[in-house]
Formats: C-alpha cells, sequence, structure tokens
C-alpha cells in the first residue's frame, strides 16, 4: 500500500507508488517494529526481497535511487540471496555507478512508467499483488499518471489495483481547474467498464448495521434506531459515536465479551457535527497530550515522535511510550507506521488515522502559533536531517514558508524543484520553483549591497532551473524566452559571466529552434566568448557545439566542422556525459558527432559520413540517455541516410525515432512523423507518406513550437509530389520552401531545393529556366563547399544538356565533379553519375 499526504503530497512526486516498491523490495523492518504489519505478511514481502531486486536490476534500473534507495536495495538483497548470483552482481555495479555518477536530469517520466509497469508483471508471475492506493485527492500529478497508466496495462496480469478517495475534494478541483484524477478515472472506466464502488453508499442503516454487528453484541432496537437517528449512517460520526460510548463507558462488555448497554445512555451530550465529535475525544486526553498532538498537527498528517519531543523540549522515550499506549492503542487518534533511522539517530514516525482530527486541531490554533510552530518544528527537521536536508525539501519549504521565513522557503523550494526535475516530474517542479519566486518577489527591496547580491542569485538559480524545467515540459517557447531574458539580465546584475555564458547559449538554441539563425549565431558567438572569459573548458565545448550546429543550418559545412572540432578531440563519454546532461539537457559530445556526420556528407565525403553515423549511434545507445539517442537518431540517423537517398536504413531509423518518442519524448514526435513520411515516400509509397510527412509538418499539434528544418521538410514534400505526377502542389511547396530560405537563412537544403525546381520546370518544357535553376544549384554547392549536393544538381544539369544534343557540354561538366570524389563510390548519387557518364561517353564514340 502506498498514502498520498494532504501536505506534501502534491510535491512529492509518486510518493504513494514509492512506498509501494520500498515494501516489495521488503522494506518493512520500520514498520514491523511499529507493528503496523502482521507476522504473515512481513514474510511474504521478506521472500519478495531476491524477486523484487531482480526484476529491478533486469526491467527497472532507472527506479533505482529515484523510487527507491540504491544502498539499502543492495544490504538487504544480500541478505537474502546467496553469493555470486549474477544479477546481485549486476545490482551491486549499478548502485555503485549510480552513486558515483555526477547528479543529472532523471529518466524521462514515461521510461520510469514502463520500468514500473514491467517490474510489477515480472513479479505478479511469481505471485498475485493488491496495490492499494490511498487518499488519492491528494495525489500529485505524476502518481496520476503512473496509475492511468498502469490501470491501461493490467489486462491479463495479476495485479489488483484499488485506489481510494474523497470525491467531494475532487469536486472542488485543483488550482481553480478540474481535478487531474477525475479525467483518468473517467478514461479507465470507459476502457474498462464499471470500476468504482461508491463508498458514499455506506451512508445507510446496512452499513451503521454492519459496523454493530463486526463486534458480539447485545445491543437491540431500540439503541440501533436511535444511533441511525444521530449519525444517520455517515461513517465518520458513526465510528466515532460508537466508540466514544464504548470509551465513556455508556457501552460495556460482559464477562463474555459481548457489547450491551450500560446503565445510562447520554444521547443529548453527544455531538452532532464530526468535529464536534474530534472535540469530545480530544478534550479527554491529558493537556501534555493535547499539546503535543498540536504540534503534531503542524508537521502534518504523518508526523515524528522526536520532532514533537524536541519541539516541546520532553523526554522522546517516554513521548513514545505516550505515543503508542494512549494515543494509538487506547484512543485510536493515532497509529504507528514506521521506525527509521538517520544515522545513529531513531526516527519514529506515526500518522492521524484520520486527516480530519489533524485539520481541527490545526485550524483550532491562531496564525501566530502556527508561525511559531512551523519554524520550531522546520528548524528540528533540519537539524534531525542534516546534510540529507534536501530528502525532505517539500516538507520545509512548507514549514518555512507558513513560519513567513521567506530566505530558507526559497531554498528549500530550490531543492524541491530540481529533485522533481531529476525524476522528470516537469510540473511539479515549475509549481515549486514558481512559488519559489513568488516569494521571493515579494521581500521588500531593502537592505545592504550584499543582501541584494544573494536575492539575484536565489533568484538566477531559480530561473535556471525553470527554464530548463519548461523545456522539458512544454518545449522553447514564449514563457521560456522570457525566463532566460530574466536569468541574463540578472547574470549582467551581479556578474556571473560562466552563468551567462550558459544563459546565452540556451538563448541562442531558442532562436535557432524558432528557425531564427541570425540571432541564434550572433548569440551562440557571444555564449563562446563568455565561456573563455570565463576559462571554463566544458562551457567552451559547449559554445563550438552551439556554433556547429547552427552553422550547419545555415549551410556553412565546412564551418560547422571547424566548430564541432573543437568538440569532438575534447570529449570524453565517461568524463563529461553527465556534466553536459547537467548543463542543458543532452550530450554534446555525442550530438557533435551527429552533426560532423551530416557535414561530412554535404562536403562530400560519404563512406567517412557513415563511419562517423555509426560512431555517434553507438555510443549514444551505450549512454542510454534518450533525449540524447533520440537527436542521434535524427541526425546520424535520418537526416543522414535521407540525404543519402538510402530507403531501407533511413525507414528503420525513422521507425526507431517515431518509437522512442511517442514512448518518452513527446515534444519530437512532429519531427519524427515527419522522418518518417519522408522514409515511406522514399521507399515508394508516396501517399502514405505524404500523408504523414503533412501531418508531420504540424508541429504545435504535437506540442512543439520549433520551426528549425522545416525548409527540409518541404523540400521531402515537394520530391514526393513531384513523384507523384502533382506538380502544381510540388511547385507551391518549393515556393513556400524558397521563402523560408529567404525570410531565416536556412540554407542547408537550399541546393537541393533549385535542383528540384529545375525538374519541376524541365517537366513543364520549360528548358530555359530549368537550366537556369540547375546552375543556380550548383552555384549555392560551390559557395558551400556541398560536393555532394553539386554532383546532384550537376547530374540533373547534364541529363538537360544530353537532351538538347550538348553532349560534350554535360560530359565535361559531370566529370569534373565526379572525378573530385575518391570515396562512396556505391551510393546511389555515385552510380547514377558513374551511369550517366559513361551513357555520355558512349554517345559521343
Amino acid at each position: 500500500s502506498g498514502n498520498c499526504n494532504a501536505h506534501t503530497g502534491v510535491g512529492d512526486p509518486y510518493l504513494p507508488f514509492r512506498e509501494i516498491l520500498d515494501l516489495l523490495a521488503g522494506d518493512i523492518e520500520s514498520r514491523w517494529a511499529a507493528g503496523a504489519v502482521t507476522r504473515e505478511h512481513a514474510c511474504r514481502l521478506w521472500n519478495m526481497i531476491p524477486l523484487t531486486s531482480q526484476a529491478l536490476v533486469e526491467a527497472g534500473p532507472d527506479l533505482i535511487d529515484t523510487f527507491i534507495p540504491g544502498v539499502s536495495l543492495v544490504e538487504r538483497a544480500t541478505a537474502f540471496t546467496p553469493g555470486g548470483v549474477e544479477w546481485l552482481i549486476r545490482l551491486g555495479e549499478l548502485v555503485g555507478r549510480k552513486q558515483t555518477a555526477q547528479i543529472g536530469p532523471g529518466p524521462q517520466q514515461s521510461d520510469l512508467f514502463d520500468q514500473f509497469t514491467r517490474v510489477l508483471h515480472i513479479l505478479a508471475r511469481q505471485a498475485p499483488l493488491v496495490l492499494v492506493l490511498d487518499d488519492l485527492q491528494w495525489a500529485d500529478l505524476g502518481s496520476i499518471s503512473l496509475l492511468f497508466h498502469l490501470g491501461r496495462r493490467l489486462r491479463g496480469s495479476r495485479i489488483l489495483l484499488v485506489g481510494a478517495y474523497r470525491p467531494e475534494e475532487v469536486g472542488l478541483g485543483r488550482d481553480g481547474g478540474r481535478h487531474p484524477l477525475e479525467p483518468v478515472v473517467n478514461e479507465l472506466q470507459r476502457e474498462l467498464g464499471d470500476i468504482t464502488v461508491d463508498l458514499g453508499q455506506a451512508e445507510s442503516r446496512e452499513f451503521m448495521e454492519a459496523l454493530l454487528d463486526s463486534e458480539p453484541n447485545r445491543l437491540g432496537g431500540a439503541f440501533r434506531d436511535m444511533l441511525y437517528r444521530q449519525t444517520r449512517g455517515q461513517p465518520l460520526f458513526t465510528v466515532e459515536l460508537l466508540r466514544g460510548l464504548q470509551e465513556r463507558g455508556d457501552l460495556i462488555q460482559d464477562l463474555e465479551g459481548w457489547w450491551m448497554e450500560g446503565q445510562t445512555l447520554d444521547w443529548d451530550t453527544l455531538p452532532a457535527r464530526v468535529e464536534a465529535v474530534i472535540a469530545e475525544r480530544v478534550g479527554r486526553l491529558a493537556q501534555p497530550l493535547r499539546a503535543a498532538l498540536r504540534v503534531a498537527s503542524v508537521e502534518g498528517e504523518v508526523f515524528t515522535a522526536e520532532v514533537v519531543s524536541r519541539v516541546q523540549a520532553s523526554d522522546e522515550r517516554q513521548l513514545v511510550k505516550s505515543f503508542s499506549s494512549e494515543l494509538d492503542r487506547r484512543h485510536r487518534l493515532i497509529s504507528a507506521q514506521a521506525i527509521e533511522r538517520l544515522g545513529a539517530r531513531r526516527i519514529s514516525r506515526y500518522r492521524f488515522r484520520h486527516s480530519l482530527v489533524q485539520k481541527y486541531l490545526y485550524d483550532n490554533m491562531d496564525e501566530v502559533e502556527r508561525a511559531y510552530l512551523h519554524e520550531d518544528v522546520g528548524n528540528v527537521l533540519e537539524e534531525l536531517y542534516g546534510y540529507r536536508a534536501d530528502e525532505i525539501a517539500v516538507q520545509l519549504a512548507r514549514h518555512f514558508q507558513e513560519a513567513g521565513i521567506t530566505e530558507k522557503a526559497v531554498h528549500y523550494l530550490l531543492q524541491a524543484g530540481e529533485r522533481a526535475l531529476r525524476l522528470s516530474a516537469y510540473q511539479e517542479a515549475i509549481a515549486h520553483l514558481d512559488t519559489g519566486l513568488e516569494l521571493l518577489m515579494a521581500l521588500p527591496d531593502t537592505g545592504g549591497e550584499d543582501q541584494r547580491s544573494n536575492r539575484a542569485r536565489q533568484e538566477l538559480a531559480l530561473q535556471l532551473t525553470l527554464g530548463i524545467a519548461m523545456i522539458g515540459l512544454k518545449g522553447f517557447g514564449e514563457e521560456v524566452k522570457q525566463t532566460l531574458a530574466r536569468a541574463r539580465e540578472l547574470c549582467q546584475q551581479i556578474d556571473e559571466t560562466a552563468q551567462l555564458s550558459r544563459v546565452v547559449g540556451e538563448l541562442s538554441i531558442l532562436h535557432y529552434m524558432n528557425a531564427e539563425y541570425r540571432q541564434a549565431r550572433q548569440l551562440g558567438e557571444e555564449a563562446l566568448s563568455l565561456a573563455k572569459e570565463a576559462e571554463d573548458p566544458l562551457l567552451v565545448a559547449l559554445g563550438h557545439w552551439h556554433l556547429g550546429f547552427i552553422s550547419f543550418g545555415l549551410g556553412d559545412f565546412a564551418i560547422a566542422r571547424d566548430y564541432l572540432h573543437q568538440v569532438i578531440p575534447f570529449y570524453e563519454p565517461q568524463q563529461h556525459h553527465n556534466s553536459f546532461i547537467v548543463l542543458r539537457g543532452s550530450d554534446a559530445g555525442v550530438g557533435a558527432l551527429a552533426y560532423d556526420a551530416c557535414c561530412l556528407w554535404c562536403l562530400g565525403y560519404p563512406d567517412q559520413a557513415a563511419q562517423r553515423s555509426q560512431e555517434a549511434l553507438t555510443l549514444a545507445r551505450e549512454l542510454d540517455h534518450p533525449y540524447t539517442l533520440i537527436d542521434v537518431l535524427a541526425f546520424a540517423g535520418c537526416v543522414l541516410n535521407s540525404m543519402r537517398r538510402e530507403a531501407a536504413t533511413f525507414n528503420g531509423y525513422a521507425e526507431e525515432m517515431k518509437r522512442l518518442a511517442s514512448d518518452k519524448l513527446q515534444g519530437w514526435f512532429g519531427m519524427a512523423t515527419w522522418l518518417k513520411g519522408e522514409a515511406v515516400a522514399l521507399s515508394g509509397y508516396l501517399e502514405e507518406g505524404i500523408a504523414q510527412m503533412q501531418d508531420g509538418l504540424q508541429f504545435k499539434k504535437y506540442g512543439a513550437a520549433e520551426q528549425c528544418y522545416r525548409s527540409g521538410c518541404l523540400r521531402s514534400l515537394a520530391e514526393a509530389q513531384a513523384k507523384l505526377g502533382h506538380i502544381e502542389d510540388a511547385l507551391a511547396t518549393l515556393m513556400e520552401a524558397f521563402a523560408l530560405v529567404d525570410e531565416t537563412g536556412e540554407r542547408y537544403c537550399e541546393a537541393e531545393l533549385h535542383r528540384l525546381m529545375g525538374g519541376l520546370l524541365l517537366s513543364q518544357a520549360n528548358e530555359a529556366e530549368a537550366e537556369a535553376s540547375f546552375q543556380r544549384a550548383i552555384q549555392v554547392a560551390r559557395r558551400q563547399s556541398a560536393k555532394s549536393w553539386e554532383l546532384r544538381a550537376t547530374t540533373g544539369l547534364a541529363r538537360l544538356l544530353c537532351e538538347q544534343g550538348r553532349t560534350d557540354e554535360a560530359r565535361q561538366a559531370l566529370g569534373e565533379v565526379y572525378d573530385w570524389f575518391t570515396e562512396g563510390f556505391d551510393t546511389p548519387d555515385l552510380r547514377e553519375a558513374r551511369a550517366l557518364l559513361e551513357e555520355l561517353i558512349g554517345a559521343e564514340s
């Protein structure tokens, strides 16, 4: 089972599922010690430890140190498994690597979901699983999304997934909008049928009767009628009122243990509202216990005995004894949850049996008392957790925010945002970071220069992290642009050269993604200059990478290679991979190899391009970072093989890219759809390919605002339309592409656009204009030193000259460019050029 938390659940990603995985991995000693699980249940879970550990190694490696702590998992697995087992050795190595690796963005959310699902299905083959998620009305968005993901994949498995929530809480919505659980329940019900059980139906006579008869009793009809009139069958009222009668002595047990009426039944003093029920029960406690519960209510529905003890300056052992004997077993207001250890320190966790008890206690304090207690609780939690305080950043942020200690609240909101970001929980990260910025902006602009500088540094850290989270969730939209612009302003205020280089670099990518190439190059040059000024080798490499792919888009292939070759010799995967991921979310070293492959082909080195492509793809798969892999698949795989006209290979990479985009990186789905359509058309299925390309061109439909490489998309579409005989459509598409080239400066396929135009004009018997277009294509290719584009355009021109009887001129033009090549003679372009040359030579003879 796993529980959501009213105070931290919405900002604590995957809390109930992390608890479930902890239990499946045998982390139950604390619950066992607290008496929260039976011996039978504990033994079943302990027996699962080897099975769960092996399943995590084989099917869920990214869950380790995200959903479940790796070090403790290794310790439990080792204790329950014979030595020398292969998967146990792999587990130790995996955890060791994670411990020594630099902190970076976590795996994609969809990847975590897939791994969590695979692990559960593996375990369910060994033993049926019942997973209980409680208080889903407080679940974070990530947990709700994972619930939906699991719910759609239960068919055929021995898994029962039970979720409990309060419809009235869900009906209130969240943050002014619809509650995210509501559409998930509706969609699962639409797909799976009648899966809901309305516990509101328990508010009836039947529930009351069943509750009374759950224990042996001699309670007659008159008593039952009166109890029903008082409660109307409402479960909490019924349970609490019945227990109140028992605890007060109005109901007693006879010698055989049967409940019966006492000498008096005072119905007049029984509460009519649940708050009154709680007030009566709390009021029966001794004053020290009431005071302890008030402090506990500030920490939240789940609270820590040691925290309460330190805030009250009371004896820890005595307080734990009172909690267990009085408040748990006797009054049943709280229940023991777990006993944990923080280093050498014991942590005793309890939970209010009903959140309304906690809420009643908390609401009955005035704002001043609450603020003081939040500060005390926050300080004690900081002291207890020490260097591990980031683990409870969500809780600490709440306490210091409620206490009005804004600086500390902002600090922990930043930590909470970074933690959510590592888990790919982008919406939760944005929520924490936005709150941090709101608090920071609300501070009065007073204090000395040092205080203002520290405040600017805090805001810069928040804005940078927010920008990364927004890119992960929404791509490079207007909000990201504003966030990065503000970060740039802050860097300039506090003279942060290194950070400014990062911000300007991200701005250059933003303009590049929007096909604003000139602005992108200007910003890229500024970012590189700042990186050199900061004397940071990693940022210098990143600056060269920016300018490398920007130059490729501009059609400056030789210049692009010069920049990329400042990255490639520098790059060491083991040393730099995680650092590049931290800096900007993808591995620039592998990306440099992919772009270099494309430049090599354009410059006339097809074999070297293919070799570089394989190098990039192999390394990207070894590093197993989804964002890096899809970037490499797009360019070293799809774009390169599109230019090479290798239909079968192109189709395979496009299919792989589309699967990866669909499963993990939705922002890439539009580009993947277009590339798949181009591959299909290149394979000869023109109508199907055109439909997919036109669909893929609607990037915004897939949540992406990017416009880069659109001229290449239009080129592919025009070529397919021309092959299908839709000449007018192809001409219109090419005119749109030429307009885009003029507007943006995107020239990496400009020569091809002119060549295609020449072919279309020739199909309309406009030989003069066709020849001019071929000549323009050749001129563009020569200006770019793009021998592969030049060869293709010259081949088209040579055919036209041959048809006009200008055979010698055609042979000379084609022979000059063909003779330049020293490799790639088995590629389609060179084979086609060679065949035409032989035909021209034969015609002359």
